[in-house]
């Protein structure tokens, strides 16, 4: 059974591997992007002001980064400092959508070369 085919939420055509693969928010929702239609597509959004829109991909090297941060973060909260319940949940969210990213979209394209 062969893997789902992965298409750009903006242009409908299928991203073939990794490298070209941008994930987004689009209403709460992690969606695929080629790089050059995810570039468009903030360039867009900057001219309106739009809810719920990160120009921030979920992946790439920014990402894996700000995940490790959160993660910490939320250690540290668990550990260290007390906060209430609806902190350790806000800290979580962006590690989630990263997880999501990583688990429903980029699994199923080729490895970057």
């Amino acid at each position: 059974m062969g893997k789902k085919a992965v298409v750009c939420n903006r242009c409908n055509k299928e991203i073939t591997d990794r490298n070209d693969l941008m994930t987004g928010n689009v209403k709460m929702t992690v969606r695929p992007f080629h790089e050059k239609c995810f570039k468009k597509r903030v360039e867009e959004k900057k001219e309106r002001a739009s809810m719920f829109f990160d120009a921030m991909p979920f992946n790439g090297r920014y990402a894996n980064i700000m995940t490790v941060i959160f993660l910490l973060l939320f250690l540290a909260f668990l550990t260290f400092i007390e906060v209430p319940g609806i902190a350790l949940v806000l800290v979580l969210i962006y590690p989630i959508y990263r997880f999501i990213s990583w688990i429903a979209i980029e699994l199923r394209l080729p490895s970057k070369s």
